[in-house]
């Protein structure tokens, strides 16, 4: 009965009242909570709108003179690589392959090399001749214009000192990982991958112990996946990587799919007789050791040996 007679005392109108002003009051707080915060965020984007700008006028000097080396060696290096595949292409097929034996795969590497062969020749022209003229002005012109010439001439090949220093380095590397992607290539085949997806996985398996192998490997799995035959991305991975095994390898593909044979025999074979290659080049090290250590003997330690067995008697001879 109480609780009836507090419903009843309460005025329905001004339940009513209280809740729309609730209701009008919450509606208001989110209106104008989200109209604060929008123009906060318009602060922040116009603040960072005006830094980014400063900062770009601030360092716009700097990068515009980087830009303008940039282009300006992009310029020479392309002017330089149209003049030489339009008067010799051949050669220029061939530089092209050594620098990508090199390590420069890159499409304007050419052009940067002779480029830069051509500047290092003349900076060290200039170098030299301001070496000669002002330290040695006493000699003859002899003299000054053969250091001259060789300072410009070591210039000029420096850049192909580097190449062939580089290309040597990197066969090396090859070929003492091609046996074991060899191995592992048998060892994918008896599993029963095809020669594809057996490149596919060693260049994954060998990125870390020989990774210049594993990048070729690579770009033949991918120009086998482009539509390249595999006899043809075979033959371009030997070029690329410039061992006579590697092309011997792609060579013994092509006959095993030709005459029908097992490539899984052929892999083993071949497998066998790198490994066979590897242990002669390092029996061929250790024979030629004790020829390579006669010179150093011969000039340093038998004089010594020959002076301790003479020097007393001498001595005793001039005493008495």
């Amino acid at each position: 009965m109480a609780m009836v007679e507090l419903v009843g005392a309460i005025d329905l109108s001004l339940l009513a009242a209280i809740f729309a002003g609730l209701v009008m009051f919450g509606l208001i707080f989110y209106f104008w909570q989200s109209r604060s915060e929008a123009q906060a965020r318009a602060e922040v984007r116009k603040r960072l709108d005006i830094s980014s700008r400063g900062a770009n006028r601030a360092g716009s000097n700097a990068p515009s003179a980087k830009k303008a080396a940039g282009a300006f060696a992009n310029r020479i290096a392309s002017r330089t690589n149209n003049y030489y595949s339009a008067n010799d292409p051949t050669q220029q097929r061939k530089m092209q392959m050594r620098l990508i034996r090199a390590g420069f795969p890159q499409k304007g590497a050419l052009g940067y090399f002779l480029a830069a062969r051509l500047g290092l020749g003349a900076i060290m022209l200039l170098v030299a001749v301001g070496v000669v003229f002002t330290f040695m002005p006493e000699k003859e012109m002899t003299h000054k214009a053969l250091m001259i010439m060789l300072g410009a001439a070591g210039g000029y090949f420096f850049p192909n000192f580097i190449i062939n220093k580089r290309i040597t380095e990197r066969e090396a590397e090859n070929r003492r990982g091609f046996p074991d992607v060899m191995d592992l290539m048998v060892v994918s085949s008896e599993a029963g991958l095809t020669i594809e997806a057996s490149i596919e996985r060693i260049a994954h398996e060998i990125s870390r112990t020989y990774p210049i192998l594993s990048e070729q490997l690579q770009v033949a799995s991918i120009e086998v996946r482009a539509g390249k035959s595999l006899d043809e991305a075979l033959r371009t991975f030997g070029e690329r990587v410039g061992l006579e095994e590697v092309q011997g390898f792609a060579t013994m593909i092509q006959q095993s799919k030709e005459l029908g044979t097992s490539v899984s025999d052929a892999l083993r074979v071949y497998s066998d007789e790198m490994r066979h290659r590897r242990m002669m080049a390092a029996e061929e090290k250790a024979y030629a050791l004790p020829a390579k250590l006669s010179v150093p003997v011969t000039a340093f330690i038998l004089p010594i040996v020959i002076g301790v067995a003479i020097i007393p008697t001498i001595v005793r001879l001039m005493t008495q």
